[in-house]
């Protein structure tokens, strides 16, 4: 049976985060007012990199200006999100971590919402992924949280799936750059971290971690 590496995405398989341009282009699409986007996300990203986001929260700005938006024209709008992105979001690296393992299984799993990780795992035609799912009903969404893949809940989702799938989340490979993983880094000896933050890079040093510099 093939090993299983798993990628973060954001800062991580890409060279930047997705959902942070994702909320630039719903305000290009003019689903969110800019004067709205500009006050919340920069809170946002403080918060995440801290390690004290709010997730329910942050996932609900992102999904309101979506509600009651058909599946199939999500799945359209990622995909041009996507093709006018990918130079901001992908770079040597992003290829050189998937090259890495090219003979494995690869999954993505991020605490982003669903169809931005679902979007690029097609786009890099990989095995599967796992992100934090919402509610759809009749083939909308109705901007309601489902169950996050963050933090802990990352770790839950990833364990679940590996059971699923008959893989062992201990022996698996896993790549990330943020202190919000250390609950699935903790469970994976094979970590390797991508550019970390201060915290984060302390943290590998101390246990013998791999760490890699975008």
């Amino acid at each position: 049976m093939k090993s299983l590496a798993i990628y973060d995405l954001d800062d991580t398989l890409l060279c930047g985060d997705s959902e942070f341009h994702w909320a630039k282009f719903t305000v290009s699409k003019g689903f969110i007012k800019k004067e709205v986007y500009l006050k919340k996300i920069k809170a946002f990203e403080i918060d995440y990199r801290s390690g004290n986001l709010d997730f329910d929260e942050y996932c609900s700005f992102l999904l309101n200006p979506l509600i009651g938006m058909d599946v199939d024209d999500l799945d359209e709008l990622v995909s041009e999100f996507i093709e006018t992105h990918k130079e901001k979001l992908i770079d040597p690296m992003t290829f050189d971590l998937l090259e890495r393992h090219i003979n494995e299984f690869r999954l993505v799993a991020s605490g982003s919402l669903d169809f931005i990780v679902k979007g690029f795992t097609n786009y890099f035609k990989l095995d599967a992924y796992l992100g934090s799912s919402y509610e759809v009903i009749d083939n909308k969404i109705t901007g309601k949280l489902k169950k996050a893949a963050f933090a802990h809940g990352k770790l839950e989702k990833v364990r679940e799936w590996c059971q699923k799938n008959s893989y062992i989340v201990e022996e698996s490979f896993f790549y990330t750059d943020s202190i919000n993983d250390l609950p699935l880094i903790k469970v994976c000896p094979r970590s390797i971290i991508i550019s970390p933050d201060k915290k984060l890079e302390q943290y590998a040093l101390k246990n013998n971690i791999e760490v890699l510099t975008r």
